[in-house]
């Protein structure tokens, strides 16, 4: 996500470099680190935490420089300790960002990020931005029920697009999944069926 919404992706489905447009000034992104490593004729996935970041830039194109593990095992034990990954300007050197986990208990599958990074922006974490419009008053509304006592009042819900794209987000990263854990003759048969419709 980028400043609370999914981004414009340039890119095709398979493509390992996908651009991102995102305006000058403060950005927020949230993430996650997924390689894949291959073990015998299986391929292992790591699935980071998940990453909330800000940072400030003008004018720049930035990369992600990711650290490189040797295997799935030694990406569990060091990368949500460590998160040692950077920004990158165009001369290759980092971007200050200030970052923080974006932390859910439980099931994992399904999670609104843009709620979540709603609450966390108001709750003020070390990579929250200013909220603005829709989203400060959800916020402003949430805070407001939950120091209400004994009073129940309705849910708030966002109708923004991100909130409508959550469902579409959760199909595509079990798309990526699936297709990261199939073998080279599954792939193909799923590249001509995507191909043939």
């Amino acid at each position: 996500m980028v400043n609370g919404e999914k981004p414009e992706v340039e890119g095709g489905f398979f493509s390992s470099d996908k651009k991102v447009t995102m305006p000058d000034g403060e950005n927020q992104i949230v993430f996650r680190y997924v390689p894949t490593y291959k073990n015998g004729k299986d391929r292992d996935e790591f699935n980071s935490q998940v990453i909330v970041a800000k940072f400030n830039a003008e004018d720049e194109q930035l990369k992600f420089e990711f650290p490189k593990y040797r295997n799935l095992r030694e990406a569990e034990l060091k990368f949500d300790k460590e998160a040692n990954w950077q920004l990158l300007d165009s001369l290759d050197q980092p971007v200050a960002f200030e970052q923080d986990k974006l932390i859910h208990n439980g099931m994992q599958i399904g999670r609104d990020y843009p709620q979540e990074l709603i609450t966390y922006n108001a709750n003020g974490g070390v990579a929250a931005v200013a909220l603005t419009g829709t989203a400060a008053t959800i916020a402003a509304a949430q805070q407001a029920q939950q120091n209400t006592s004994g009073v129940t009042q309705p849910a708030l819900q966002e109708t923004s697009p991100a909130a409508k794209s959550v469902d579409a987000n959760t199909a595509e990263e079990m798309l990526h999944f699936w297709y990261s854990k199939a073998d080279a003759e599954t792939k193909a048969r799923f590249k001509e069926y995507v191909n043939s419709n």
